[in-house]
């Protein structure tokens, strides 16, 4: 089987989503966040989302949850398919079991923490252009990732400056550290971290600008709309976004930085298939692995 440029891209960026998604599996799974070990009995809130209704009356809690033994094989599962997505990249069934797994595991887990965990929502979604067959409508569904993306971070400036007031609210910077760690600092008072942020929180002006500067950043994000000329930009903007809320406000969002991906060029592509050729491996129909340069061709 011969392998396009696309398709070259597609098996790259597979293997760079699944592995990123396979490392915070494996974090979750130390940290005991897997229905292999959810407590019971597990608090509940419906509301009006009918996903969950769906959910609740459902046979899955029976199944992968208040059965342990069902809950530890779900567990298996979903490191296997991801395993098994990063070893075969364009054998699309792998792909759609393990979407559906996550996405049975992300609501699983809004029901323990009575939440909507965003960054599991975007770890299903970033899965979803790999379902496609043909190369050509992969790569418009990952266009259209990239746009979604770029909404979301404009639609939560949007939220930040026009429909709320959190923008214009100049002490919501320290604010926000000092209510979100004030447990942290109460309870490790002499660690560098905890020193760092009293350094801030006494200086309050750095505190209060980097929220204004973090939102800006947000509303940056509007440029992917109208040119791809600054998709680098708009790789890193995300990082500090994150990076920066989990140190000073304590919010967890790490691993919505598998978003970044989408903003990768052909040429970082290449260079990173240059750096790292096990990325380029794939089986042809011969089952036989290819790690030379592909030929174009017909997917």
């Amino acid at each position: 089987m011969k392998i396009t440029e696309t398709g070259k891209e597609r098996v790259a960026l597979t293997r760079l989503v699944l592995i990123y998604m396979l490392v915070f599996l494996a974090y979750r799974f130390l940290i005991n966040t897997t229905p292999s070990h959810f407590l019971k009995p597990s608090f509940f809130l419906l509301e009006l989302d009918l996903t969950y209704w769906f959910y609740k009356f459902s046979f899955i809690p029976g199944l992968i949850i208040y059965n342990q033994t069902g809950a530890a094989v779900f567990d298996m599962a979903l490191f296997l398919f991801c395993g098994l997505g990063i070893l075969f990249p364009l054998r699309r069934v792998f792909i759609w079991v393990f979407s559906c797994l996550y996405f049975i595991y992300a609501i699983s887990y809004d029901t323990y923490i009575v939440h909507h965990a965003n960054p599991l929502s975007v770890m299903v979604l970033i899965t979803l252009p790999f379902w496609a067959k043909k190369n050509e409508h992969w790569k418009l569904l990952w266009e259209a990732m990239r746009y979604y993306i770029c909404f979301l971070y404009t639609s939560a400036f949007i939220w930040k400056t026009i429909i709320g007031n959190s923008f214009f609210v100049w002490d919501n910077g320290v604010n926000s550290v000092k209510y979100n760690l004030v447990e942290y600092l109460y309870h490790c008072p002499d660690t560098i971290t905890a020193l760092v942020l009293k350094y801030f929180i006494t200086h309050p002006f750095i505190l209060n600008t980097g929220h204004v500067c973090i939102i800006l950043l947000e509303g940056l994000m509007v440029v992917g709309f109208f040119t791809k000329k600054y998709d680098t930009c708009l790789m890193i903007f995300p990082v500090i976004i994150h990076l920066a809320t989990y140190f000073f406000a304590d919010v967890f969002f790490i691993e919505m930085l598998v978003l970044v991906f989408v903003f990768f060029n052909k040429k970082q592509i290449t260079w990173l298939l240059k750096k790292f050729p096990l990325l380029g491996w794939y089986w042809n129909n011969n089952n036989e692995v290819t790690l030379k340069r592909a030929s174009p061709g017909t997917n």
